[in-house]
C-alpha cells in the first residue's frame, strides 16, 4: 500500500432529500460505493467514516413516539445504533462491489467509542440541539422531569440541547491502524465516535453529548498518518453560499485557505467544520484535502472536479490497481 487516505461522508449524503427510508439508505450506499470504485481500485489503504446527525434524529424520534410504552433511549446508545447500522449497510454496499468488480480487498466496520474533554468552564461548551421539536409545555415538562436543557427555535418549536465535546483520544484507534496495516478497508468512527469519559473508578462511561464529526475525521486521520482527507457533502449549495465550489475544478493553497477562515463569517456551520479540520490536517502534515458532492464523487476522484485544497498537483495517483485474486502487488 502507499499511503491512507480517510473519507468522512456526510450523514446526509446517506439520508438525504430524495428520501431517509432505510431502502433509500441502502440506496445511497450503493451510489457512495459506486463512486469511490476509483479508490476502492486503488492501492491507497482506505478509511470510511460517516456522520449521523439525521440518523440519530430518526433514532430518537422513534424513541419519543414509543415513550409512553418503552424506555428512551441514551444519547450514546443512539450513536451506537446508528454506528452499528449504517456501518452495515455501507460494508455490505461495499462488499457486494468489490466482489461484482473482482477486487480483493477485505471490509471491516469498527464500533468507535471516542474520549472527550468534559472539564471545560460553562462557557467554553458548545451546544448543539438534537431531536423533534416540541411545543412551549411538553419542553417544560422535560426540563422538569428528565432535566433536559431545551432551546427555542423560533417558528418550529423547542429541541433538546446538549453539548459538543472536544476529541481527545479514539479508543479503538489501535485496532483500527492494525487493519488498516493489513489492507482492509475500515469504517470507523461513525458519527465523531460514541462519547465517552472516565468516571471517578477510572472505567468508560458513555454521556449525552454529541463530538463534531469533522474534529474526529481529523484526529483520526493524523493518528492514522493518512495523506489525504477526502470529504463527501450531500450538496453544494451551502459551499456556493459561502462563495466557494466543490462541484466545478477548483483549488485552494493552505494560505488561502487560511486566509477565507480568519475573515469569513460562515452562514453554515457545516461548511466552517469542514473548512477547518481541512485546515488543521494540513498544518499537522497532511498532504491534501478534497471536498466534493455524492454526484461528482467519481469525477473528482479522477481529478475533474471537486474542491482540491493543497499543492498546485494532486499529491496521490490514486490510480495504481490494488492485487486482484491471484495477481500480485
Amino acid at each position: 500500500m502507499s499511503g491512507t487516505v480517510v473519507v468522512l461522508v456526510n450523514g446526509e449524503v446517506l439520508a438525504n432529500g430524495r428520501g431517509s427510508r432505510i431502502a433509500d439508505q441502502r440506496t445511497n450506499a450503493r451510489e457512495l460505493t459506486e463512486g469511490l470504485l476509483p479508490l476502492l481500485r486503488s492501492n491507497q489503504n482506505v478509511v470510511i467514516m460517516h456522520g449521523n446527525k439525521p440518523q440519530v434524529g430518526f433514532v430518537l424520534f422513534r424513541s419519543e413516539l414509543a415513550s409512553h410504552v418503552l424506555h428512551t433511549i441514551p444519547l450514546d446508545v443512539c450513536g451506537a445504533d446508528t454506528q452499528g447500522a449504517t456501518g452495515y449497510m455501507l460494508s455490505q454496499a461495499i462488499m457486494n462491489s468489490l466482489s461484482t468488480e473482482h477486487i480483493g480487498r477485505r471490509v471491516m466496520c469498527v464500533i468507535t467509542q471516542t474520549l472527550v474533554d468534559n472539564s471545560l468552564p460553562p462557557d467554553g461548551i458548545q451546544v448543539r440541539a438534537i431531536g423533534p421539536w416540541f411545543d412551549r409545555d411538553k419542553a417544560d415538562q422535560y426540563r422538569q422531569t428528565r432535566g433536559w436543557t431545551m432551546i427555542e427555535e423560533p417558528g418550529r418549536g423547542y429541541r433538546r440541547a446538549v453539548p459538543s465535546y472536544p476529541a481527545k483520544e479514539i479508543l479503538e484507534i489501535e485496532g483500527i491502524q492494525s487493519l488498516v496495516d493489513e489492507g482492509v478497508i475500515v469504517i470507523a468512527g461513525g458519527g465523531g465516535g460514541i462519547p465517552v469519559v472516565l468516571n471517578e473508578n477510572s472505567e468508560f462511561d458513555g454521556i449525552e453529548a454529541v463530538i463534531e464529526t469533522e474534529q474526529l475525521a481529523c484526529l483520526m486521520a493524523q493518528q492514522l498518518h493518512a495523506d489525504v482527507f477526502v470529504s463527501v457533502i450531500e450538496s453544494d449549495n451551502k459551499f456556493i453560499l459561502s462563495g466557494l465550489s466543490t462541484e466545478n475544478r477548483s483549488r485552494l493553497s493552505v494560505e488561502e485557505l487560511d486566509d477565507i477562515l480568519s475573515r469569513e463569517t460562515f452562514r453554515s456551520k457545516s461548511v466552517q467544520g469542514i473548512l477547518a479540520a481541512a485546515s488543521k490536517f494540513l498544518h499537522a502534515g497532511g498532504k491534501q484535502v478534497v471536498i466534493t458532492t455524492l454526484r461528482k464523487l467519481t469525477d473528482t476522484l479522477h481529478k475533474q472536479s471537486g474542491l482540491w485544497i493543497g499543492p498546485l498537483e494532486p499529491f496521490v495517483s490514486l490510480f495504481q490497481d490494488f492485487e486482484k485474486p491471484g495477481g500480485t502487488e
